[in-house]
């Protein structure tokens, strides 16, 4: 039988309220409550100034309705003010609003309606976050935030994404996603859901794809840091990164996610014309303000190629977030052209960079990947170094050595079979593209790529690999591990080195 929003009330007639005399329905203070297959979500309005005392609350308020029968999970999310007339009982005949709540509505008409976060302790399980914002919508923000975490995974990190973006999740239908996440046995932690070696939470995964949502800005808060903080992103070891696909716009979501988890710094996303560069550079400065560091810019539909008659086309100009990245002293990482397999791809919920890892563009999110690595590493005074790169006399293998003494001998044929390019890695096995019959390959040449990674170009004519530093000494690491694998999925799949 299905759970009804009356069992959820009288279960929270259980849980006191603020002042502990009355319970949180009589009080008023709940509100927002949807049922869907067997997962609750609710919202309790609180003072905001108690918010972060009150947090035992709202625990007690979760804990006795994933107690019903029929319930297979609940979310509660604290929120500073109660929708007007919704407050109560369900048919919205409950008692007038509480004292409490007047107080909070009355110090947000104030403009003192938000808490002041405190600084907080990183995310569990994540050791680097990355923003990635837009000042406007319509710039392709969460097209280029999922192509950029897969792009992370290509050159060798462990990455997540989580869709902040409340009101408009984008992530499950770029992902190709659907159902909901499962909760952990005995606690109130999600696994997160996974495609394409990626890890990702949105609330698109907890609501239909068609229900709006009307909560407000301390409550997108709540459940943002619930979708964070509640999720075990480290469940096979902690990601080296999770993208944070933000809201366009410079709210009270981007704010308080700015304020209240340490980011390692956000990127910007933008399109040429002077419209979105405005909006961009009010995002920029938003970062700037809460000591963000700003990782830099990339340009989106930078220009376009027809495919009849090869002739370059700049719709929206072109340059704009160049020209902004160095007139702001941040830097210019890389545009990205208006494609239409970009925009299929996307749409289809096969990213790009994980189905077609061989095409120009593939690439070019991986470059980007790589550039935006480089400036976390710099943020945090631990950029990796340039390596010393020997080739053999034969050209059969590739020493390289770091300045801190590390060192590792690569072969031309694991490099060519796991080449960034020529398969995602962190995929499953039935997903991952196995490369076969490279052993007699050899490395014909090495192109510096900036300061952060190399080209290899290989005597077959593969040469669009970007072997990132980071990459290179993750392979050195794990050379004995990955070469196991690979030979053992060589054997499952009936290929051979050649």
């Amino acid at each position: 039988m299905a759970v009804t929003k009356t069992q959820v009330l009288d279960a929270l007639q259980r849980v006191k309220g603020p002042d502990l005399e009355g319970n949180i329905v009589d009080l008023g203070l709940v509100s927002e409550i949807l049922v869907k297959d067997g997962r609750v979500y609710f919202s309790i309005t609180v003072p905001a100034d108690k918010a972060t005392e009150l947090e035992p609350l709202r625990k007690a308020a979760q804990k006795v309705v994933e107690e019903i029968d029929g319930v297979s999970g609940a979310t509660a999310v604290l929120t500073a003010e109660a929708p007007r007339g919704t407050a109560g009982r369900a048919n919205g005949s409950g008692p007038a609003e509480h004292s409490r709540v007047s107080e909070a509505r009355a110090r947000g008409a104030a403009g003192d309606g938000a808490p002041r976060p405190k600084a907080n302790a990183g995310v569990r399980g994540v050791k680097h976050l990355v923003a990635v914002a837009s000042g406007k919508g319509g710039v392709g923000k969460s097209t280029t935030a999922v192509n950029l975490a897969l792009g992370f995974i290509a050159n060798g990190l462990k990455a997540g994404v989580l869709d902040a973006d409340i009101y408009g999740p984008s992530q499950p239908r770029l992902l190709g996603l659907s159902g909901q996440p499962e909760q952990i046995p005995n606690t109130n932690t999600l696994k997160p859901m996974q495609a394409y070696g990626l890890k990702a939470m949105s609330m698109g995964f907890l609501i239909d794809e068609g229900t709006p949502v009307v909560w407000r800005g301390p409550m997108l808060v709540s459940a943002l840091n619930q979708m964070l903080r509640d999720v075990a992103w480290g469940m096979d070891g902690d990601l080296d990164v999770l993208v944070i696909d933000m809201p366009p716009g410079t709210g009270d979501v981007q704010l308080s996610m700015a304020q209240q988890v340490p980011l390692a710094g956000a990127v910007i996303v933008s399109t040429p014309q002077d419209l979105a560069l405005i909006d961009a550079r009010k995002g920029l400065n938003m970062f700037r303000k809460v000591d963000v560091p700003v990782l830099g810019i990339i340009e989106n539909m930078s220009y376009f190629i027809c495919t009849k008659c090869g002739e370059r086309h700049e719709i929206f100009g072109h340059g704009g977030a160049k020209a902004e990245a160095e007139k702001l002293g941040v830097p210019y990482l890389g545009g990205i052209p208006l494609d239409i397999n970009i925009r299929a791809r996307s749409d289809a919920g096969q990213p790009i960079t994980a189905v077609e890892p061989q095409s120009v563009h593939a690439q070019t999110f991986r470059e980007l990947a790589a550039k935006v690595w480089s400036e976390v590493e710099s943020a945090k005074g631990q950029r990796t170094t340039a390596p010393k790169l020997e080739l053999s006399p034969d050209k059969c293998s590739l020493h390289v050595g770091f300045g801190d003494g590390r060192s590792y001998d690569l072969t031309a044929e694991m490099l060519r079979v796991m080449s960034p390019s020529a398969e995602v890695q962190g995929h499953s096995p039935d997903q991952r593209i196995t490369v076969a019959g490279k052993r007699n390959v050899k490395i014909s040449g090495i192109e510096p790529v900036g300061n952060y990674a190399a080209k290899i170009v290989f005597d077959d004519g593969h040469s669009t690999g970007l072997y990132a530093w980071t990459y290179l000494d993750a392979l050195g690491r794990e050379k004995s591990k990955r070469w196991a694998d690979y030979e053992a999925e060589l054997t499952k799949k009936g290929l051979s080195r050649g």
